[in-house]
């Protein structure tokens, strides 16, 4: 008899899935088809999620490239290795989210709720995140060059190695923040807690 393994944790992301998009409710404007789909492949390309319910949600390594996410709530989910180019994440809550190594190249985050995400190796090269809270984020090797970041919030976020070259980077907040060897838009490296 095998226990464990892939199956039970398809049918164990499935549910999950399955509850926190249900407990949504009336103000969410996913698509059941493309939450279905999400479920049953872990692919949805430009799907609707728009306001879904994916809190603590297992979403390794899945491909959401150009998906709809705007509002949707990511709180502590698991976004390990997951592609999310050119994605709209408005307004998410990605607040404690893992996106360890994570494509968001291109992505939008504007105005999303960042705080405290684990941000190791993402990518996310010309992404928009205009006035996001990425305070107190691990963001150790993150590639934002050519990014927006105007009046973004990076008070206390782990910085070490980060690149923001040719960055939009005015009025941003970095009280706190750790500068070592991290790339400034302008091309010079800060090193300030080496």
């Amino acid at each position: 008899m095998r226990t464990g393994g892939a199956s039970t944790r398809t049918i164990g992301h499935a549910a999950a899935l399955t509850l926190f998009a249900l407990a949504a409710g009336p103000v969410s404007a996913w698509d059941p088809a493309d939450l279905r789909q999400l479920r049953d492949l872990h692919v949805c390309l430009q799907c609707d999620l728009s306001g879904a319910n994916l809190i603590k949600a297992d979403l390794r390594a899945t491909n959401l490239e150009e998906a709809d996410l705007t509002g949707a709530n990511l709180f502590y989910s698991n976004l390990i290795g997951t592609t999310l180019t050119r994605a709209n994440l408005g307004k998410a809550d990605l607040r404690g989210a893992n996106l360890f190594y994570a494509d968001l190249s291109g992505a939008s985050l504007a105005g999303a709720d960042m705080t405290g995400a684990n941000l190791v190796g993402a990518r996310m090269n010309a992404a928009d995140l205009t006035g996001t809270d990425i305070s107190g984020a691990n963001l150790f090797r993150v590639d934002l060059s050519g990014a927006k970041l105007d009046g973004t919030d990076l008070g206390g976020a782990f910085l070490h190695g980060a690149s923001f070259a040719a960055a939009s980077f005015t009025d941003v907040r970095l009280e706190g923040a750790v500068f070592c060897e991290t790339i400034m838009p302008n091309g010079s490296v800060a090193n300030d807690d080496c």
